[in-house]
């Protein structure tokens, strides 16, 4: 594992076709990357995560910012508390590791 960061696209193992522009130290979990975005780029992975489950009927499948606690949420059936993804500083630069360590995330 490096701990040089570096910019990446990555997508969603089920949606290699939406990618998204972020920041990767090398790091895995289960073998899937675990990368940081800037706000406006998990903004748009807020935006695209309900829309990806729209096509299973999966109205329960959204995420919101919290401003004030300058945190993104993100709400689905298979928990009461929505998985939260707060801000991390990687070398002076203030990202979110959306889907770090528990999502699918692919490194392109």
């Amino acid at each position: 594992m490096s701990t040089e960061v570096r910019k990446a696209e990555f997508h969603f193992d089920s949606h290699p076709d939406t990618t998204f522009p972020g920041y990767t130290k090398g790091d895995t979990w289960n073998g899937w990357a675990c990368p940081y975005f800037e706000r406006e780029v998990a903004e748009e992975i807020a935006d695209h995560y309900g829309e990806m489950h729209r096509y299973d009927n999966e109205e329960e499948y959204w995420a919101e910012y919290d401003s004030e606690e300058d945190i993104f949420l993100f709400h689905d059936t298979q928990g009461d508390e929505p998985r939260k993804f707060g801000p991390a500083e990687v070398e002076g630069r203030k990202l979110y590791p959306i889907g770090a360590h528990c999502w699918t995330w692919v490194e392109k």
